[in-house]
């Protein structure tokens, strides 16, 4: 017994198939702000970023990293 399917159909292989019409109910911004998805863009607070504290902890993880001019000779090949 073959089922068919009304959702699937054939066409042929070698002509363009029918463009899929689209349903233009609203746009998707209007249906983020009817659902109350739609979230307003929060800026951040720049002083958190200019802590002066935090950039000298930064440059003395990364100094503790850098490779000193001697042991980059012996890493040459």
């Amino acid at each position: 017994m073959i089922k068919l399917s009304p959702a699937l159909r054939e066409e042929p292989r070698h002509q363009p198939t029918p463009v899929i019409p689209l349903k233009q109910e609203e746009s998707l911004l209007d249906w983020l702000a009817s659902t109350g998805r739609l979230v307003s863009y929060v800026s951040i607070d720049q002083s958190y970023y200019e802590d002066e504290d935090v950039e000298e902890e930064v440059e003395e993880i990364m100094d503790t990293y850098n490779l000193e001019t001697e042991e980059t000779e012996d890493l040459e090949l």
